[in-house]
């Protein structure tokens, strides 16, 4: 892949490359701490953003901006950097995929010098990295011979074509469009051809089947993603959770393993120990008229508004663990980070590619219809939830986000709280089949749902997340809600309407999907996790590049 050097990277030291995106870098945080608590040096290059949950899992953190200072000047990170210099290359205007094609290799190499200097300063015996989006991580440890694993955070390979597809088709174009440009354009295989000259020297099959965001690799004979992985791969998923490109996982491990030299390790969730800090749904800044609402939503009564950022210090999870002991039943509503994002197609405001509800009217649909559902159970007689006193009224626990007009279309029972976030996997841990879960449908929370045992409605908006909840529904321990192909009030009362029939299907049904989650539950708890992924990392540096 690259002419070999020989590698001298100090015992016990691992660098972690992610990205400012929390579905794909906490699982590596949970690693990492295991990583930390046996005597391992991890180092991580990443968003500063990020920095306290980084920390926070014993690693030292190195903002990403310092390894492409010209990139990153005016101090932005590598996605706001990525759509200014597409802004630059294009000032009248490009489609995300169009400007990928052009883009992605000539990205990749302005951050390598950079990244290559801070391996070489840090010195590692492997390098760790998302492939999906710091595949820089991978094309560094192959300039200077560092053994290195990526941590796949979706359910396996089978099912990228049908997601890239999902990125591409609302924009008028296929995977053969975006096949075109990227083969004919001049900016790319510019590019290609520095990144495949001295010094770097890489050979240029690591480059023939497209961008990691975009792969077009052709069928039967390709490996997806293959060219982005070493000889060790994780996958954050189960053999019978994958998303299959054969039915034989066998067959598919000999793909990998002939096309790329990659061993594929499946091993399930990683979820750290009780308490672990992770990343949540973050804004890059706060306007004036925010900050104004976020003073107006304060000054509301708790009774009937639960504050996002509480005054003071709470132990949400000794809140949930009273209220089980008390016999209440656990309703947890997160619906993710992007949704509740300034990301521009996917976040807070945006409908997707396509007409929808924004991402706004969907998070307060999801919990209005929760309330909904559950108004037969609610008890007045309540004064606050936060006591988990002896009615019997579920306790419902909602991760709204960092917005400030999170809630300004709820009106919250008082068996409720509604926080900006909440340590999701602790109050999984708290729950079982009797109680519900209602998400989004990432990798993690599919896989966290199920390591909990608990019946799940899945209310997916993007990417993997239809996936996810199509294989859930199969395994019968889920329902999904889609999200609308219309817009405006009607579409948002209808999907509300859809979410609370769902709530309701689920407790009605309570036996067999609370048997469904139970099975899910045994599945999942026979991987590894950390425990196997430490090991791999071991085997990966012994096995060299």
């Amino acid at each position: 892949m690259a002419k070999q050097r020989r590698w001298n990277g100090k015992p016990k030291t691992a660098c972690f490359v992610f990205p400012e995106a929390s579905g794909h870098i906490n699982s590596s945080l949970c690693l990492s701490a295991r990583l930390a608590k046996s005597g391992w040096n991890v180092h991580y290059l990443s968003a500063a953003v990020m920095k306290e949950c980084i920390e926070s899992a014993g690693a030292t953190f190195q903002d990403e901006r310092t390894a492409a200072p010209e990139l990153c000047s005016d101090g932005l990170g590598y996605f706001a950097a990525y759509e200014r210099l597409r802004g630059e290359m294009f000032p009248n205007g490009s489609k995300a995929w169009e400007a990928r094609a052009h883009l992605e290799n000539k990205f990749l190499l302005m951050k390598l010098p950079g990244t290559v200097a801070w391996l070489e300063e840090m010195r590692p015996s492997v390098v760790v990295y998302c492939p999906i989006w710091n595949r820089i991580a991978q094309i560094s440890s192959l300039v200077l011979g560092i053994p290195h694993v990526a941590i796949v955070t979706i359910a396996g390979f089978g099912g990228f074509h049908k997601i890239i597809s999902g990125f591409i088709e609302p924009e008028g174009a296929t995977l053969d469009d975006f096949r075109n440009v990227y083969e004919s354009s001049e900016m790319n295989q510019k590019a290609i051809d520095e990144l495949c000259s001295a010094p770097y020297d890489l050979d240029r099959s690591l480059f023939s089947e497209g961008a990691p965001v975009y792969y077009f690799g052709r069928e039967p004979e390709c490996a997806p993603y293959g060219m982005t992985l070493g000889k060790h791969t994780l996958v954050t998923t189960i053999p019978s959770l994958r998303d299959p490109i054969y039915d034989s996982i066998e067959a598919e491990d000999e793909l990998y393993w002939k096309k790329c030299g990659s061993r594929l390790h499946y091993v399930g969730p990683m979820l750290g120990e009780p308490g672990q800090q992770r990343a949540t749904t973050h804004k890059a800044v706060f306007t004036e008229e925010e900050q104004r609402l976020l003073i107006q939503q304060s000054e509301m009564a708790h009774r009937r508004r639960s504050e996002l950022h509480p005054k003071k210090e709470e132990d949400l999870v000794a809140i949930v663990r009273m209220a089980k002991s008390r016999g209440r039943r656990i309703v947890l509503i997160s619906l993710g980070t992007v949704v509740t994002s300034d990301r521009a197609a996917f976040g807070w405001k945006g409908t997707g590619l396509g007409e929808s509800i924004t991402g706004k009217e969907l998070v307060q649909s999801v919990i209005n219809g929760a309330i909904d559902a559950l108004d037969p159970f609610l008890d007045d007689s309540i004064a606050s939830t936060a006591r988990a006193d002896d009615s019997t009224a579920p306790l419902l626990v909602c991760a709204c986000g960092q917005q400030p007009d999170a809630l300004d279309n709820v009106y919250l029972p008082p068996n409720s709280i509604a926080r900006a976030s909440v340590p999701q996997v602790d109050i999984l841990r708290c729950m079982d089949s009797s109680d519900l879960f209602i998400h989004h449908g990432g990798q993690n929370s599919t896989m966290e749902g199920g390591y909990a045992g608990v019946p799940m409605i899945v209310c997916p908006t993007f990417s993997d997340q239809p996936v996810n909840a199509a294989k859930l529904v199969k395994l019968k321990v889920a329902l999904s809600v889609e999200r609308p192909t219309t817009s405006g009030h009607s579409a948002m009362k209808a999907y509300r309407a859809e979410v609370a029939a769902a709530v309701a299907k689920v407790f009605a049904e309570e036996e067999s999907f609370s048997a469904a989650a139970e099975e899910l539950k045994k599945q999942i708890s026979q991987n590894g996790g950390e425990e196997v992924a430490e090991a791999v990392l071991l085997d990966a540096i012994k096995d060299g590049v």
